[in-house]
């Protein structure tokens, strides 16, 4: 192939978006390629976002890793930027008490009377055997636990607050996939290591829990970018993409500022957007619409965690992350924290206020709170993550074939329409998908 005079850079890869999997996919890239990064937000992170006001720091997303993450391998420079932290992380009950999470038999089964035992012993033997155990999360779920259980601890509760629909709707391979951790909860093998380890005082798994630093997301993954800078990588922000022409050899990427050319496309932006772009049919898959409370309490905060899930059977909230834990500030408050509430696709999203005033009444109901509690700011997110309905993989995977025929290389948990929980599986997956189909480009 020619490439003509006085004609753009043309870049062996463009990526569109900055988040976990397009940083790792331009580190495993940009040795042997040249690489440009584009991003719609003003800043790196993706939808790790973080905003501060009056001097408090509150995130979009959780703040907590693991030393032992796949990102930290990429990117060793964040590990050094992060800082070591205990955290302590708990759940409300079905029942109201504050408990151990995911689980806390105690709290949750200690108060069953004989009969209660007994139907529950039963109902755990039944799910084994049950005839739509493969079916759904909620046959899944009642497989590992039973009936009884799966209510008792909420799960059922917790799985509407995190999609929007019931968990009979969710995919099963899913949960088999994002649900180990309920195998291993209720696996005997996997209860004695941990009483072992609660006797002998030493640790069983790899690595330790740190936090990002202060200063924000934006500042922490620019750390990242300063290194891949270093290696060629070019970026570009607050620039979203119009337009993908894929008719000549070469890929043009429209946006506001400009054409950017390409010989391959990877999009980590959400599946129908891409699509969109390259005047594809949208699939119409629904995606969850996160609203983050950015709150402030002057007075006590009761369960004394840093992050606390919301397991009970009222309140529309999921996770509150107690930012002041972690970063310092100096106001007139005491504690300062995140309050995270899944909308999904078929209902409005309430005003911050009105979604405040909610909180309120129930943390209020809860006992969780002592003193006044302040709205301070609100963040609404689109697109957050996927509902990983029955039946949604076909369309799904039709889709990417589609953008695979235009060259279009799909990642990440909005790429691929895929419910990634974390960034460590986030980073394994871009470098799976691109050993796959990445293939070696002839030079301009």
């Amino acid at each position: 192939m020619q490439c003509p005079e006085n004609a753009p850079e043309v870049y062996d890869y463009i990526i569109l978006g900055c988040g976990i999997s397009a940083l790792t996919a331009a580190k495993q890239l940009c040795e042997n390629h040249s690489v440009l990064v584009l991003e719609s937000y003003k800043d790196p992170g993706g939808n790790h976002q973080s905003h501060t006001i009056d001097g408090m720091e509150f995130d979009i997303g959780s703040i907590c890793f693991n030393t032992a993450d796949e990102q930290f391998r990429h990117f060793p420079e964040l590990l050094r930027e992060c800082v070591a932290k205990d955290v302590e992380v708990k759940k409300i009950c079905t029942n109201g008490a504050v408990g151990k999470y995911p689980f806390d038999w105690q709290v949750e089964a200690s108060s069953f009377n004989l009969l209660e035992r007994i139907s529950c012993i039963w109902s755990l033997l039944r799910g084994r055997f049950r005839a739509d155990r493969y079916d759904s999360a909620r046959g899944f779920a009642q497989s590992r636990i039973g009936d009884v259980l799966y209510r008792r601890v909420g799960l059922d509760l917790y799985i509407r607050r995190l999609f929007g629909v019931d968990a009979a709707r969710i995919d099963y391979d899913f949960a088999l996939k994002r649900m180990q951790w309920l195998s291993r909860e209720t696996s005997l093998r996997h209860r004695f290591r941990r009483s072992i380890k609660n006797r002998l005082t030493i640790s069983l798994t790899n690595g330790k829990t740190v936090v990002r630093p202060s200063g924000g997301f934006g500042l922490y993954y620019q750390k990242a970018l300063d290194g891949l800078r270093g290696h060629g990588v070019h970026f570009i922000f607050d620039n979203r993409a119009l337009k993908i022409e894929t008719s000549s050899p070469l890929m043009e990427i429209k946006t506001a500022t400009g054409t950017f050319l390409a010989k391959r496309l990877i999009s980590t932006i959400p599946l129908d957007e891409a699509s969109a772009l390259c005047d594809l049919p949208e699939t119409g898959l629904p995606t969850v619409t996160l609203l983050s409370l950015f709150v402030a309490l002057r007075g006590s905060w009761i369960p004394g965690c840093s992050v606390l899930y919301n397991f009970h059977t009222g309140g529309n909230w999921k996770r509150i992350t107690v930012h002041s834990d972690f970063y310092p500030y100096t106001n007139s408050y005491d504690k300062h924290f995140t309050v995270e509430i899944t909308v999904p696709p078929t209902v409005a999203a309430p005003t911050p206020e009105c979604a405040f005033s909610e909180l309120l009444a129930h943390l209020r109901q809860m006992n969780l709170i002592e003193g006044e509690l302040f709205l301070i700011g609100s963040s609404e997110l689109k697109n957050a993550y996927p509902i990983p309905e029955k039946g949604f993989k076909p369309r799904r995977d039709a889709a990417i074939a589609r953008l695979a025929s235009k060259g279009v290389i799909c990642l990440g948990r909005q790429g691929k329409f895929e419910y990634i929980p974390h960034s460590n599986i986030a980073a394994k997956e871009a470098i799976t998908v691109l050993n796959q189909m990445v293939k070696p480009i002839t030079a301009c």
